[in-house]
């Protein structure tokens, strides 16, 4: 008979944003139970951050109850230390060491990892990816993020930084501009704001008749949605951001052979019609040495962060 652990014991997953903390509550048997979204202040460097966790949820149950809290943050993780949050405003940060102060203990169970490659963790383990040992994950939202999952563990990296997918360079043509410093990364034209970029940048190179062009406030879901009923440019502009997504994804995936390729963040919304565009380029990317790879979209939505965090913790 499986042991039912105790009930009365909580974890914690927490996935800190630059806007917003979730946090949600999970029984010993990895049950939600309960979770909540708080304001994330990154005023004073973010030194708020974590004490505010703290006291938030102190009056939400017994803090005494907690067994362990996993943290999920937007920057590089190595051996459970923060080495840089440029959107928490903060440096290297020691969250166990400073959690422990805060909450006047030293028995918490506390680990930490990148935001965007817990939410593959998540997913891995409790949403599209379970059943799979080897998963690679894409994030696909204003900018592009993923994880990696070999024989089940999270790979971090000797840097923290594996899984930085949007920032493999893809792009010799247009060399537009990242946020990280370089030009021709991923996220560039593969991204929400690149597929808009692609679809703007071309607008003004010719004069093909478009939809697109009486459309107000351009964005990626529109584009998608036109391009769904057929309109040929916004069409081309999809499989172009398509193209750069799947040379990119083509690199990763012959490194490492996974069993599953997860879509997740905002432009998977557009569903199957993704996958439909992006499979055969990719599978032509990835001829002749990977003949089989199931594609999933994310199942977890905004909680796969949470999940994962959760799942840290043993």
């Amino acid at each position: 008979m499986q042991e039912v652990k105790e009930v009365n014991h909580f974890v914690l997953g927490v996935d800190i944003g630059g806007t917003t903390v979730k946090i949600g509550l999970f029984d010993m048997n990895k049950q939600l139970k309960d979770k909540w979204v708080i304001p994330t202040d990154t005023s004073e460097k973010g030194q708020h951050i974590l004490s505010d966790i703290w006291q938030f949820v102190s009056h939400k149950i017994d803090p005494s109850t907690i067994h362990g809290i996993g943290f999920g943050v937007p920057g590089p993780v190595r051996q459970d230390i923060v080495l840089n949050c440029v959107n928490l405003g903060w440096g290297e940060v020691h969250i166990k060491n400073a959690f422990e102060a805060i909450a006047s203990r030293d028995d918490l169970v506390i680990k930490v990892a990148n935001d965007a490659s817990l939410a593959a963790f998540g997913e891995k383990t409790f949403g599209a990816g379970r059943g799979f040992s080897e998963v690679v994950m894409i994030t696909i939202g204003t900018g592009v993020g993923g994880g990696i999952i070999i024989n089940h563990t999270l790979l971090e990296g000797k840097n923290g930084s594996a899984g930085e997918l949007g920032h493999m360079i893809v792009d010799p043509k247009y060399l537009f501009p990242c946020n990280c410093g370089k030009h021709g990364c991923l996220e560039t034209v593969a991204s929400a704001n690149g597929i808009t970029r692609l679809a703007k940048y071309h607008l003004e190179q010719c004069d093909q008749a478009s939809v697109l062009r009486t459309t107000p406030h351009l964005s990626a879901k529109k584009i998608f949605d036109i391009a769904k009923e057929g309109d040929l440019f916004a069409l081309q502009i999809i499989d172009e951001a398509m193209d750069y997504l799947a040379k990119g994804l083509a690199s990763v995936l012959l490194a490492i052979d996974p069993d599953c390729l997860i879509l997740g963040g905002g432009v998977a919304m557009a569903g199957p019609f993704l996958i439909d565009r992006l499979r055969p380029k990719l599978m032509a990317y990835l001829s002749p040495f990977i003949r089989d790879l199931t594609i999933r979209l994310a199942e977890l939505g905004s909680d796969a962060g949470i999940y994962g965090a959760m799942a840290l913790i043993e």
